[in-house]
């Protein structure tokens, strides 16, 4: 087995100063090193059973739809402001360099429904967070989270519900 951070290209200043972006689009470029990073969180998905799988803008779209298709699972984007069409419910929040908008339209969540957040990266938590008390107020039951990537040292853990499960493929 690989070393999955040797395909991760590490970026300083980007998106702003004082951040060290995690660039993962390496991984996406070699079909079995993109498999591997894929492991850790199909299991999640094979252990929970989800009704949807949720990703989140826009990494996090190219994760969750590969695995909602793979599985035969559902898929539903969290977006943000602005970017669904018709009805949506919202949730404004704060990240490590500004603050955002996330959406869903409620309308694609049965009540109930058993829902899997995927990221591609977990850092203060604050997104993935957000994502869950999203599903929640579109009365789906938040199963569990998994993320490619989580800096385990911005400790986002602590802000996402501990009562789900969370995995992520590379943990630094």
């Amino acid at each position: 087995m690989v070393n999955l951070k040797n395909y991760v290209s590490e970026i300083n200043d980007f998106p702003k100063h004082g951040i060290v972006f995690k660039d993962i689009n390496p991984i996406y470029r070699d079909p079995l090193i993109w498999k591997q990073a894929m492991r850790a969180i199909e299991d999640l998905v094979i252990k929970t059973s989800p009704d949807l799988i949720a990703g989140i803008e826009s990494r996090g779209f190219i994760i969750a739809s590969a695995l909602a298709y793979k599985n035969e699972i559902g898929f539903i984007p969290i977006r943000k402001s602005g970017k669904l069409p018709g009805k949506v419910i919202g949730i404004n929040y704060h990240l490590e360099y500004g603050s955002d908008r996330l959406e869903v339209e409620p309308e694609s969540i049965k009540k109930n429904s058993r829902v899997i957040i995927i990221d591609d990266l977990l850092a203060t938590g604050g997104t993935a967070s957000t994502a869950g008390k999203l599903i929640t107020e579109a009365e789906g039951q938040l199963i569990g989270y998994g993320f490619l990537i989580e800096l385990s040292n911005l400790n986002g853990r602590k802000k996402l519900n501990p009562e789900v499960l969370i995995k992520s493929s590379i943990i630094y």
